[in-house]
């Protein structure tokens, strides 16, 4: 799933670091003990009240059934950008503060505005799993937090993989120091919409490297753009977007894999106008969307719809190509590892054909994946629905 060069490069690191006796971990940036109210505001907080009611209050009944506080903790530690190099990353870990540790989930979070990440504000939605009695590990992922000075890595499933790795080995080393308690071994993985991919390809980096001591349980990925060109190619046929995200993109894929795309040649009106002030992710694509209209003909190039393909569109074609998660090579997780998959056919952000593509390369007569294709629902009331579906493996 990773390129040879990302784990050369990963692997030639981590000797270096073996050899001058570093570990992952850097330092502790802050620390807090959420309450049970805290956590319903954070639900609120990221879901608003768009979502269906019903949906909300499940979410709410649990955690108030639960009742258990988490403890929050953020880390800066070593791992790697899209490019190999070495960088200090940061990432949230988070536990239940009293109790028996089940087990440990891994989340790649979803797009957000950077002062939204985890570490920025010490709690978010992903930390519910450790209601329910579980490590959970968040990184902030390149672009944000520590790293909030670098471009957004968009769509970089293969470095986000190794950087949710890396984070792993710091939150062991961070638990075995400061509290004396070990990482559990059995993992569940969530990614919701950006996050899925991510998600995925950190499935597939443990299931490829059994060295990593990871006795990967469940796979559970919602509306996620696994084959980004494909994404792409349903939005212009489409031609409304409520998600202002293609900007942003581009410049992902000119900072991380030098594609030299021209934002003049790609996008038009005040869009191209604004570029660099859209594209430093400090604002929500879906506010950007609110702020510039959602129908791609006012910023997309007309060349997108006009037939004529321009050397910069068939560069972008090809870069987005190159980070699909859907190569011929793809093959069935371990038949141990159950696989949840939700979408709805009515997402307007990320077409729900890209989670049918992926149904048909991972299932196999062994091994049942479970998919949930709804015929209703926007992209966040399936966030929840998601996320509910995670609740239901950790029970």
């Amino acid at each position: 799933m990773l390129r040879p060069k990302i784990i050369l490069l990963t692997a030639v690191l981590l000797l270096c670091i073996r050899a001058s006796g570093q570990g992952r971990l850097v330092s502790v940036l802050r620390e807090q003990t959420l309450t049970l109210e805290q956590q319903i505001d954070s639900v609120v907080l990221e879901f608003g009240l768009d979502v269906q009611k019903k949906d909300l209050v499940f979410a709410f009944r649990l955690l108030k059934l639960i009742k258990r506080e988490v403890h929050c903790v953020a880390l800066t530690y070593r791992t790697v950008d899209p490019k190999g190099r070495e960088v200090i990353a940061s990432g949230l870990v988070s536990y239940p503060e009293h109790g028996t540790w089940r087990g440990t989930v891994e989340m790649s979070p979803y797009n957000r505005e950077k002062s939204l990440c985890g570490t920025s504000r010490l709690y978010t939605t992903e930390v519910l799993a450790s209601v329910l009695g579980y490590v959970t590990l968040i990184p902030d992922n390149i672009g944000y937090g520590a790293t909030d000075s670098l471009p957004i890595a968009y769509q970089m499933s293969g470095n986000s993989a190794l950087v949710s790795a890396h984070l792993r080995e710091a939150a062991k080393e961070y638990l075995q120091e400061h509290l004396d308690r070990k990482l559990p071994r059995k993992t569940f993985l969530f990614g919701y919409s950006l996050g899925a991919p991510n998600t995925l390809a950190l499935a597939y980096h443990y299931a490829d490297n059994p060295e990593s001591d990871v006795r990967l349980k469940a796979v559970c990925l919602g509306s996620g753009a696994y084959d980004p060109a494909l994404a792409l190619d349903l939005i212009l046929q489409r031609g409304e977007m409520s998600y202002l995200f293609f900007p942003g993109m581009v410049r992902s894929l000119n900072s991380w894999l030098d594609t030299g795309l021209d934002p003049s040649q790609l996008f038009c009106g005040r869009v191209l106008e604004d570029y660099e002030t859209i594209t430093q992710g400090l604002d929500s694509p879906l506010d950007l969307a609110q702020e510039y209209g959602t129908d791609i003909h006012s910023y997309m190039h007309p060349h997108f719809f006009n037939g004529h393909q321009s050397p910069d569109i068939l560069r972008l074609k090809e870069a987005l190509k190159s980070l699909s998660l859907l190569s011929e090579t793809l093959h069935p997780l371990p038949a141990s590892v159950e696989v949840v998959l939700r979408h709805s056919a009515e997402d307007d952000i990320v077409p729900v054909a890209c989670t049918d593509a992926l149904f048909q390369r991972l299932k196999a007569p062994w091994h049942q994946v479970t998919y949930h294709r709804n015929k209703k629902g926007t992209h966040y009331e399936t966030a929840v629905r998601s996320f509910i579906d995670l609740a239901l493996i950790l029970l």
